[in-house]
């Protein structure tokens, strides 16, 4: 049977792995909650020291963010391409992501009390339907699932690329304007929570595969960038609908 490209990267080899040696779905739940918690804790360090940081020195704050988006960036290129280096790359865009989450919900919440908690619980909430739609059954990804997913990307790059002209002509205090991007925003969460599918389906292939260990780390931080991904729009979604409030 041939091999999706999605899981090419997945070695299995011709060994047979113990249940020491391969990938389990506990595994792969334990490295997606180490992940989970290296980022919060990160995030947490910077929001309740970014008010200091800014008044001491700002500059170098704006480069060590601009870097670390780079850093994390090629991190989970390297780690979904490599198993073997999977764990450290993942363990780097984790950290890297946290100077950014902790960055933004701290400025957020500061214009707009009770986004982060709204966020955090919505982020769970969806997670945990996607993940019992997809244990049931009710959703499959299978090639019309992926056709319609390929459909869904291409939308999401051209309303990117919209907003990015929309953004030259001045009309950021319009009420136009805040709608067209609360529709874009709920568009990414929707898009957002629809790639867990993708997750769930590589962690049953590298279960199923009997891949080794590494491969859990892989899968952890597929999984880890789909839901910082939600937890980002969300945030972006619930600050849009408050600065509308107020005009």
């Amino acid at each position: 049977m041939k091999q999706s490209p999605l899981f090419s990267n997945i070695q299995t080899g011709e060994a047979v792995y113990d249940d020491v040696d391969h990938a389990t779905y506990k595994g792969i739940t334990v490295k997606t909650v180490i992940l989970l918690l290296i980022s919060v804790l990160i995030a947490a360090v910077v929001a309740f020291a970014l008010p200091t940081i800014l008044a001491n020195n700002p500059m170098t704050f704006y480069v060590t963010l601009i870097v670390s988006s780079i850093v994390g960036f090629i991190a989970v290129i390297v780690g979904r391409m490599s198993e073997r280096k999977a764990k450290y790359a993942s363990v780097i865009y984790a950290v890297c992501e946290g100077l950014f989450l902790g960055s933004l919900s701290a400025i957020v919440e500061a214009y707009a009390p009770g986004v982060v908690a709204t966020a955090v619980f919505s982020t769970i909430v969806l997670f945990a339907v996607m993940l019992t739609l997809f244990a049931t059954g009710v959703i499959r990804v299978g090639s019309k699932f992926r056709s319609i997913c390929l459909g869904l990307t291409l939308g999401a790059i051209a309303i990117v690329l919209m907003v990015s002209l929309f953004s030259l002509f001045n009309v950021y205090k319009s009420q136009t304007y805040f709608n067209i991007m609360i529709g874009v925003e709920v568009f990414l969460v929707f898009y957002g929570v629809i790639t867990l599918s993708f997750n769930f389906a590589e962690a049953n292939a590298v279960v199923a595969m009997g891949a080794s260990k590494n491969a859990e780390w892989s899968v952890a931080l597929g999984l880890l960038v789909s839901i910082l991904y939600i937890y980002i729009e969300i945030v972006r979604l619930l600050a849009l609908i408050a600065a509308r409030s107020e005009k």
